[in-house]
């Protein structure tokens, strides 16, 4: 009973915390689940009621293959299904936009402590999604008014309602028993003797100490407005990724090599023919284009001659052949190219194209989420031979 009125003072606090536009909220408890699979039962995935409106945890609609990214500082919330497709929340101003900039008239996102919400009904809407709300029976969890917020793709459920609940009745009632279960009281100490020592936990995996660095080339591809468009939301915090030109990538998009010269990323140039010769034309490009100039190299695996003629001229030459990345594999696979050895440092290589576009946004927000440490390659660090 004492877990059961935390939560509900929790809640409360979160509709205190909410928009002064909010006249009352509906305390109910309510299960997510996705398609067919029921969510574990905490304040991760409880949804709340306001306005009439449900407002779920962005983060839960990674199961429906919608991702968050969001930005603390400037209060703002990224959710996108892939690079062209997304909506930005400005939770400060309670202002939303999509991704052609039109303003959309929705509730606005809420954020609470470290999470955010989204209003479900808008969201499955433009991510063409479908979602039911509905009463979990008397008898599951008896003299409690319990709901569930199902979010369900096209083909991605097999079971209708009445079926789900058949099937999950006796986890959601372990797991609501166990949510709400008082804390168990202490055994006494044994009199006259030494209380117990106290249980050894284990801290979490702590990977700030492993350093990534995230470079594209390629950029002609035509997603590079889409990956700089990521890192834009973060550029309050610091975080800045280096792009590799040649000289057709300058002279083909040079108000792009401005932006992101502008925008606070570092610009390395790509060799060819890794000649000293390519270097200097392609540098005098860089800098009747943006201003700019730059030391770092890096070229294709079988331009050996690069390596040489780098070090010969003073120019800070960085591998790239082992930080390729295949963007059309599963983030799982991507991720393993990913350290967690103290001290480690990763190149993580791009092409920017549309596939790495999308799986970026995974991959940034797996980065972020176990909180490596994401650097910008400059001629100040050490390169990664």
């Amino acid at each position: 009973m004492i877990k059961k009125i935390v939560a509900i003072i929790f809640i409360l606090g979160i509709m205190a915390s909410l928009s002064p536009m909010v006249s009352h909220a509906v305390i109910t408890p309510y299960f997510m689940a996705i398609n067919d699979t029921l969510l574990p039962f905490n304040a991760d995935t409880m949804p709340f009621v306001s306005g009439g409106e449900v407002f779920v945890p962005a983060r839960v609609l990674e199961g429906v293959e919608v991702y968050a990214i969001g930005s603390d500082q400037a209060e703002r919330l990224r959710l996108y299904s892939d690079a062209s497709v997304y909506i930005d929340f400005y939770t400060a101003r309670g202002v939303t936009e999509d991704h052609n900039g039109n303003t959309l008239q929705w509730p606005s996102a809420r954020r609470v402590g470290r999470r955010f919400y989204v209003p479900l009904r808008q969201v499955c809407d433009f991510f063409d999604l479908t979602y039911r709300v509905f009463d979990v029976p008397r008898d599951v969890i008896p003299n409690e008014h319990v709901r569930v917020v199902r979010i369900m793709t096209r083909g991605g459920f097999n079971f209708n309602d009445p079926t789900f609940i058949g099937i999950n009745e006796r986890a959601m009632r372990t797991a609501y028993n166990d949510y709400y279960a008082p804390p168990p009281t202490p055994p006494p100490s044994p009199t006259g003797g030494a209380e117990p020592p106290p249980p050894i936990v284990e801290p979490p995996p702590n990977y700030s100490d492993v350093t990534i660095y995230l470079s594209f080339y390629d950029v002609s591809a035509g997603s590079a407005e889409a990956i700089l468009d990521l890192f834009d939301i973060r550029a309050e915090s610091g975080y800045g990724v280096c792009f590799f030109v040649n000289a057709a990538d300058i002279t083909e998009n040079q108000g792009l090599i401005r932006r992101i010269s502008g925008t606070g990323h570092s610009i390395g140039l790509w060799l060819t023919d890794g000649t000293f010769e390519e270097y200097t034309n392609a540098s005098a490009l860089l800098f009747e284009a943006a201003k700019v100039k730059t030391v770092i190299v890096s070229a294709d695996s079988e331009t050996e001659s690069a390596v040489d003629m780098a070090a010969s001229h003073g120019l800070i030459y960085w591998e790239s052949s082992q930080g390729y990345v295949d963007s059309t594999l599963p983030l799982a696979a991507i991720t393993e190219m990913i350290p967690e050895e103290s001290g480690a440092r990763q190149n993580l290589v791009f092409s920017c194209s549309e596939n790495a576009a999308s799986i970026l946004y995974r991959v940034y927000s797996f980065l972020r989420e176990n909180e490596y440490s994401i650097a910008r390659i400059t001629e100040t660090v050490e390169p990664l031979l």
